[in-house]
């Protein structure tokens, strides 16, 4: 792989469209994710505490912006230390920090109701359905687009097909940022058996395969040895790292936050990333949490874009695997703090409540639409045939059923409709439909 091709500012479907107003092609494209609607609906979706009555606690839309922020600070430093070392002309801060800000800004839009036990809920009851007879007409591979429902996959559909322009390359982005917001190049199916870090889930579902192709292509992705399978972007080696950085180190001050993890806790986690940190005199345990936070990621920063540099030839050849914080000294105590949220936190009897909730709305929602797709196709895909319950069922969904001509794009529909709910509008539907609320 090389880094003129890496960077192609060539769009989605779109790859002679040029623009004359001010903007960059990746700073265009930070704009189109902001003023999305997926976007805006991450207000209200669970970061990792469920419908949480603390405002201070994070949704994955501050997530998202706070990701964003240190992802752009990852590409700045490694575009200017790229640029150092002689790099191409289209290597600079300003398009790596663009084009890893974009790709973090969107790396969980497609991420459903409750978190990941929202995903976890969604494939369940996909598993049950197709044991049960559902899903016959369909591949293999469709149906583990299913039964192992990625929301990294149903993002790379939002932004390629949901959004703006419908079933047409979506937001359009540059090859460059879709590249790089796909942290699994690869179908839906068994893990491949080289264990590649990229291969770990699938990050695009059949019904974007072209598109997903296109994109490949366009940034010259090594393809691996197993089909429809590629070697990573290398800056989405950048967001998981601005991930990584977000989730070790705000789960400990959000546990601070909710009272799961002492103060001692999570200044010992937090100290042993930042190091000395200089107080002030006067100041809280508050604010001493957060000074101490804003050190840490600033360390972590550091040590991955060290990494990113050090490994760059096994990056652009497609061998480098793993991520790169565990390339750093700091690898084991962002495992630590992992630890100790997952006993903290993760398992907290509060959150275990509601995920608990979480699956029985989703599942209950999923056994209401459910219904409709196997009417739907009694009545031949014909929308007009269904009986006047899966009728208005049908007018819920937003893409509707009119076009649909097979039962995998009709399970798309509804786990389109479903997956981009917020927590708050899930469970309000629910009452609703079950006739608990009206």
């Amino acid at each position: 792989m090389d880094w003129d091709r890496l960077l192609s500012p060539t769009r989605l479907r779109r790859p002679g469209t040029t623009y004359a107003d001010g903007r960059s092609a990746f700073q265009t494209d930070n704009d189109r994710i902001i003023f999305s609607h997926a976007f805006r609906r991450l207000a209200n979706k669970t970061q990792v505490h469920p419908l949480s009555a603390n405002d201070h606690v994070h949704t994955r839309l501050t997530h998202s912006i706070e990701v964003m922020s240190v992802g752009r600070s990852l590409g700045n430093l490694v575009g200017a230390k790229l640029a150092e070392r002689g790099a191409p002309p289209a290597v600079t801060p300003e398009a790596l920090g663009y084009a890893v800000q974009a790709a973090c800004l969107a790396h969980d839009i497609g991420n459903p109701p409750f978190g990941h036990a929202g995903e976890e809920s969604i494939q369940l009851w996909f598993t049950r359905a197709f044991a049960a007879g559902a899903g016959s007409d369909m591949s293999e591979t469709q149906r583990a687009d299913l039964t192992g429902f990625e929301g990294n996959a149903q993002g790379f559909r939002l932004l390629t097909q949901l959004e703006n322009n419908k079933w047409e390359g979506g937001l359009e982005l540059t090859h460059a940022v879709l590249g790089t917001f796909t942290k699994y190049p690869r179908a839906a199916g068994p893990r491949p058996a080289d264990n590649y870090a990229g291969g770990k889930k699938h990050g695009y579902f059949d019904a974007e395969r072209g598109y997903f192709e296109e994109v490949a292509s366009a940034l010259g992705l090594t393809p691996r040895t197993t089909p429809g399978h590629w070697s990573r972007h290398p800056l989405a080696f950048l967001v998981e790292a601005a991930d990584d950085i977000c989730y070790g180190v705000i789960d400990i001050e959000d546990g601070y936050e909710l009272g799961y993890i002492r103060y001692d806790e999570a200044m010992a986690l937090l100290e042993s990333m930042s190091g000395p940190v200089p107080f002030r005199a006067g100041m809280t345990e508050w604010d001493k949490v957060r000074k101490y936070r804003a050190w840490a990621i600033r360390a972590l920063v550091d040590a991955a874009v060290a990494a990113f540099m050090e490994h760059e030839a096994a990056l652009l050849a497609g061998t480098f695997n793993a991520d790169l914080l565990s390339q750093t000294e700091h690898g084991a105590r962002i495992d630590a703090a992992t630890t100790l949220a997952k006993e903290k936190i993760y398992w907290s009897e509060r959150k275990t409540q509601l995920e608990i909730a979480g699956n029985e709305i989703l599942c209950g929602l999923l056994d209401l639409f459910g219904a409709l797709v196997a009417d739907l196709g009694a009545a031949g895909w014909d929308e007009g045939k269904l009986v006047a319950r899966s009728q208005k069922l049908a007018r819920l969904v937003p893409n509707g059923f009119a076009d649909v001509t097979g039962e995998y794009d009709a399970w798309l529909r509804v786990t389109d409709f479903i997956s981009g709910m917020t927590d708050r509008y899930a469970l309000d539907l629910y009452r609703k439909l079950k006739g608990i609320a009206i």
